[in-house]
């Protein structure tokens, strides 16, 4: 038991590690650079090692990549790339620039407006795309029009991650690690959203008062102007109304899904494959009037892009917490809080969001989520929905507390490394420790109070 924590613990270390030391490998082939994060090299490391110290045979991490019933692996990234698929064609077309440059013409010249408004429409689009693409997204533009505008980007920035990893926790689709959580417990996607809808609220509004809290004065003067079209950031007018009607079609049937009895991994990726289809035409049917520039084509940009290194970041983490779970480890740490709670759903809720919270931290919210959510498993079936919705909670605004909760917060630091605003770890943690307690609070306060209700 201690040797594969010793080794689940290493492999965790070592994808952070790796992250924020070396996140991309570049290797020249021919004339052209490959660019590849490292971070699933990390993962890699777990099973490696499970299997050089015999603790696995090669049949059981099988076993392990098979996964149980509802939380199978290759469902799940179907799932996950088939969503990002659509969001990153969307942002393509120029849709999310688009966004950006709409918040500040409704800012109209005053920087409290342009702060509420980033806040609302990044906390819209994570609701309906991807949180991590949303932050990947946006920081880049946020940070140059406050810049163009006069202002410190620091507090719309920090407004924009925030509300990223918190407004993600609403739908079934926000983040990868809901999707974990409700593939392996059987959620629909609408008894998903009917639970952590008033949750989602609860932190939402009180992330958008504390941070305003926070940065009231900073935000308070009149912007420069600055004269936007949000239009003009539309590079492909067609293609941005194609994409919004796959992707609103695919929420939608992902709603019917269990009432038609499909599965939802496969909604998403017939609704992927048909626009991939549909880009597949449009470049066929354009060619005759012009040549075909492979580097150019929307189709061939929006694959380059893909985060396909999370495939085997994900496979190598299955592997590794089935051995976590053939050894008892999470099945301790699911007892641990049965015992603590009482047995009462509204509390094991709460010490389950607390502690994965807290356990993302330490690990990062993928691996924690997926060693959670086996210790969800051992609970008793009134315990099953409350650890499992507590774990969804901690495993997003988890990611507000450090730059470690989340890979999109190390790569978020990143981006920003290379500005001329940097934020640096500790302030993160300090505005982190100012707000997430609290809209942790809130959250869970909630969802155990629906739990108290037996909603």
């Amino acid at each position: 038991m201690l040797s594969v924590t010793l080794i689940f613990l290493a492999s965790c270390g070592s994808t952070l590690w790796l992250t924020l030391r070396q996140p991309v490998l570049r290797l020249r082939v021919g004339r052209r650079e490959l660019r590849i994060e490292t971070y699933f090299l990390g993962a890699l490391v777990g099973p490696l090692l499970i299997l050089a110290a015999g603790l696995l045979t090669a049949q059981d991490m099988v076993n392990g990549l098979r996964g149980q019933t509802g939380l199978e692996p290759v469902g799940i990234l179907t799932l996950f790339l088939s969503m990002v698929f659509m969001s990153i064609f969307l942002d393509h077309t120029g849709f999310f620039e688009a966004c950006a440059r709409w918040a500040l013409r409704y800012a109209r010249g005053e920087g409290t407006r342009l702060f509420f408004a980033t806040y609302a429409i990044v906390s819209l689009l994570t609701v309906f795309t991807s949180n991590d693409i949303v932050v990947l997204t946006f920081t880049p533009f946020i940070y140059y029009f406050a810049r163009h505008a006069g202002l410190n980007p620091k507090p719309y920035l920090l407004a924009e991650f925030f509300a990223a990893n918190t407004w993600s926790m609403m739908l079934y689709i926000g983040n990868p690690t809901n999707i974990l959580v409700a593939s392996a417990f059987g959620f629909t996607f609408v008894e998903y959203t009917r639970w952590m809808l008033g949750p989602t609220l609860a932190a939402g509004l009180v992330n958008a008062a504390v941070l305003y809290k926070i940065f009231r004065r900073e935000i308070a003067g009149k912007l420069q102007p600055v004269e936007v079209d949000p239009w003009e950031a539309i590079r492909d007018k067609p293609g941005t109304w194609m994409g919004l009607t796959v992707l609103g079609g695919c929420v939608v049937a992902l709603a019917l899904a269990p009432y038609l009895g499909w599965a939802m991994w496969k909604v998403s990726l017939a609704f992927a494959l048909a626009l991939l289809g549909l880009l597949v035409l449009r470049e066929v049917g354009s060619w005759p009037r012009r040549p075909l520039d492979l580097a150019r084509s929307s189709l061939y940009i929006t694959a380059r892009r893909m985060p396909w290194s999370i495939v085997p970041f994900v496979l190598s983490l299955f592997v590794t917490v089935y051995a976590l779970r053939v050894y008892g480890v999470t099945g301790l740490l699911g007892s641990a809080l049965q015992r603590a709670s009482g047995g009462i759903p509204a509390m094991l809720a709460v010490l389950y969001g607390w502690a994965s919270a807290l356990a993302a931290n330490l690990l990062n919210n993928i691996p924690m989520t997926l060693a959670f959510t086996s210790a969800v498993g051992t609970q008793t079936a009134a315990g099953t929905w409350a650890g499992a919705l507590g774990t969804v909670v901690g495993s997003n605004l988890g990611a507000n507390l450090t730059p470690l909760g989340a890979l999109a917060g190390i790569m978020w630091m990143a981006i920003l490394a290379g500005k001329e605003e940097r934020v640096s770890f500790g302030e993160f943690v300090r505005y982190g420790l100012l707000t997430t307690p609290l809209a942790l609070a809130a959250c869970l306060g909630v969802l155990a109070l629906q739990f108290a209700l037996g909603m």
